[in-house]
C-alpha cells in the first residue's frame, strides 16, 4: 500500500485524463562540460528507486481515493551525442516534453540529455505533475544526484475499505456544514449559482500552439531592482509577468494565480524527500499603477487568507468522491487567472559528475495540448523563477504569443522597465 492522492494530486490527474490542459514539470540544467552517459544512466536508476518511482493505482471500492504505489520502471535514457546549437537549446527542450508520461501505468518521468555547441551538456528531466510539483521534482533530482534518496514507505497503510469509510464520513460532515452555510449566507448561494462559469470573456484569439522563453539575470541586479522599488524578488516576478500578461492598450486589472508552498517537513531527520503537490493557489490582482511595494502587501494579504479551493464552503474531499467530469466542473476556477507566477526558490544543484552547473531552469509545459485544451484556460502566460548561485532564471510559457523570438523580446523589454538586463538561453 502507498499514500493516498490529495485533492490537488487528483486535479492534475483529471488534466492528464484529458479534462483540461495537460501539465508536465520540466527541469533543465546545463553543465560546462560533457557529462558521461554512464553517469546519467546511474542517475536514472537512482531516480527510479527514489520518491518519483511510483504510479497511481485506482481504488477497488467507490469512495476510496486513488493511491500512489511503488513503480521502478523507467524510460531508457535519451542521449544525443550530436551537439545542438546553443541558440536551439529551448527548441530541443520543448521537444523533450512531447514524450508520453503516464502517472497511472508508468513511467511518469523521463531523462533526456544532449551536448551543445559550446561543449557543454543540457539535461532535461520531465515529470507528470501528478507525481510531483516543481519543488518536489527538484528535491528528488537533488537527492538522486547526491545519492541520498530513498523510496517512501507508508508506515500505516490503509485499505480501500477503510479509506472509503473515512473519506465518505469527512464529506458528509462537510456537506452538512456547507448546506447550513448556504441557508444563512447569500454570498455562498451566489457562488454556488456561478459554478462552472468560464472566464472565456478574457480570452484572446484561438491558441494553436504555445511559445516559451528562458532568460537569466544576475541575482544582485534583480534583488537591487526589487529593493529599490520597495518590493521583494517575488513581487518583482509578479510585476514582470503581470506586465507580459497585459494586452496592448489594456488598462484594467489582471489577476495572477500564485502557488503557495504548504510543504511541511514531518521529520527533519528522515532521508525521504517530499515530492507531493504541496501547493495551494491564491489570487493577486494588479493594475498598471500597482507598485512593487503594493504587490508585496497584496501577497502578504493573499497568503494570510484562505487559498482558492472547493466552492461555496463545500469540503474539498467532495471532489474525490464524485465522477471526474463533475469534479473538474466543480473545481473549474482555482488557478484559472490571467497569468500564473511561481517562485520556486533557491535550487541547490551546483555540480554533477564533476561538472559545475552553469544554468538551471524549471517550468511547467503542456505536451500535446490541443487547440480546444489551450482554449479551455484563461491563462495568457505562466512565469517561473528559480535561483542557483548568483543567477536567477525566469522561464516563460505563453499561450498567446506564438513566436518564441517575439516572447523573448517582450520579456527583455518588460525587464528593462525595471532597469534589468538579461541573457537569453
Amino acid at each position: 500500500m502507498g499514500s493516498r492522492l490529495s485533492v490537488i494530486d487528483e486535479m492534475f490527474l483529471w488534466t492528464h485524463r484529458g479534462l483540461g490542459l495537460p501539465i508536465v514539470m520540466q527541469g533543465l540544467w546545463r553543465t560546462d562540460g560533457v557529462v558521461d552517459a554512464a553517469a546519467l544512466e546511474q542517475l536514472c536508476d537512482r531516480i527510479a528507486s527514489g520518491p518519483l518511482g511510483r504510479r497511481v493505482r485506482r481504488p477497488r471500492l467507490p469512495g476510496a481515493r486513488p493511491e500512489f504505489i511503488v513503480d521502478t520502471s523507467r524510460y531508457p535514457l535519451s542521449f544525443r551525442s550530436e551537439p545542438v546549437p546553443v541558440e536551439q537549446v529551448i527548441e530541443w527542450a520543448d521537444a523533450q516534453a512531447l514524450v508520453t508520461l503516464d502517472p497511472e501505468r508508468g513511467p511518469g518521468w523521463r531523462v533526456a540529455a544532449t551536448l551543445d555547441s559550446d561543449g557543454g551538456t543540457v539535461v532535461s528531466v520531465t515529470c507528470s505533475h501528478v507525481l510531483a510539483d516543481a519543488r518536489g521534482l527538484i528535491n528528488a533530482l537533488h537527492d538522486a544526484m547526491n545519492r541520498t534518496s530513498s523510496a517512501p514507505v507508508d508506515s500505516a497503510p490503509v485499505s480501500d475499505r477503510a479509506d472509503a469509510v473515512a473519506t465518505t464520513a469527512r464529506v458528509l460532515r462537510g456537506l452538512t456544514r456547507a448546506v447550513f452555510g448556504l441557508i444563512v449566507s447569500p454570498a455562498r448561494r451566489a457562488e454556488l449559482r456561478g459554478l462552472g462559469a468560464s472566464p472565456a470573456a478574457t480570452r484572446g484569439p484561438d491558441r494553436h500552439r504555445m511559445s516559451s522563453a528562458v532568460v537569466e539575470i544576475d541575482a544582485a541586479l534583480w534583488d537591487e531592482a526589487a529593493s529599490t522599488a520597495g518590493g521583494t524578488p517575488n513581487s518583482l516576478l509578479l510585476a514582470c509577468v503581470g506586465h507580459l500578461a497585459r494586452r496592448e492598450n489594456e488598462t484594467g486589472t489582471v489577476t495572477l494565480s500564485v502557488p503557495m508552498n504548504v510543504r511541511v517537513v514531518k521529520d527533519p531527520d528522515t532521508t525521504i524527500t517530499s515530492v507531493d503537490n504541496a501547493v495551494a493557489m491564491v489570487a493577486v490582482p494588479l493594475t498598471p499603477l500597482t507598485t512593487l511595494a503594493e504587490i508585496r502587501r497584496l501577497c502578504r494579504e493573499a497568503f494570510a487568507s484562505p487559498p482558492m479551493s472547493s466552492p461555496a464552503g463545500f469540503p474539498a474531499e467532495l471532489l474525490q468522491v464524485v465522477p471526474d467530469r463533475l469534479a473538474h466542473r466543480l473545481a473549474d476556477g482555482p488557478g484559472q487567472r490571467d497569468a500564473l507566477c511561481s517562485n520556486i526558490g533557491t535550487v541547490d544543484i551546483s555540480a554533477f559528475d564533476g561538472h559545475p552547473t552553469i544554468g538551471l531552469a524549471l517550468r511547467a509545459v503542456h505536451p500535446g495540448a490541443t487547440t480546444s485544451q489551450l482554449n479551455s484556460t484563461s491563462t495568457r502566460i505562466s512565469g517561473y523563477l528559480c535561483r542557483i548561485g548568483t543567477t536567477y532564471t525566469m522561464s516563460l510559457v505563453s499561450f498567446e504569443v506564438v513566436d518564441a523570438s517575439a516572447l523573448r523580446e517582450q520579456a527583455l523589454l518588460s525587464l528593462a522597465t525595471f532597469g534589468i538586463t538579461a541573457r537569453v538561453w
